[in-house]
């Protein structure tokens, strides 16, 4: 196992007003976010049904799900609409206006 970190691109690339869907690795991907000057990185498919969270809006903190609603604090990876559900959170990093964003590589 040893942790990896991946530059996904220049910060002016990516839109700060919806989740978007990024690549990290073979077979991995998160849902990237920006919320009160911050980049977040969490899990990218909502475990209720697996819906992607790619075009998910921000409010108060939270990515909303766009199928059912569903919310997801952006710091810890919570659900906050009901127990038991919850996403990965991945570490981000802006150096040099590039993104670069953090994860355990367990092939190893």
């Amino acid at each position: 196992m040893k942790k990896v970190r991946v530059a996904i691109g220049s910060e002016s690339e990516f839109i700060k007003s919806a989740g978007q869907i990024v690549t990290l690795g073979v077979g991995g991907e998160c849902a990237l976010f920006y919320n009160a000057g911050k980049w977040f990185a969490v899990g990218s498919l909502c475990p209720h049904q697996n819906a992607s969270l790619e075009g998910a809006e921000v409010e108060a903190g939270a990515a909303v799900c766009k199928r059912h609603g569903y919310r997801f604090d952006l710091k810890s990876g919570d659900c906050l609409t009901v127990g038991g559900y919850g996403l990965p959170v991945f570490p981000v990093e802006l150096s040099d206006g590039i993104l670069y964003v953090s994860y355990w590589d367990f092939e190893d």
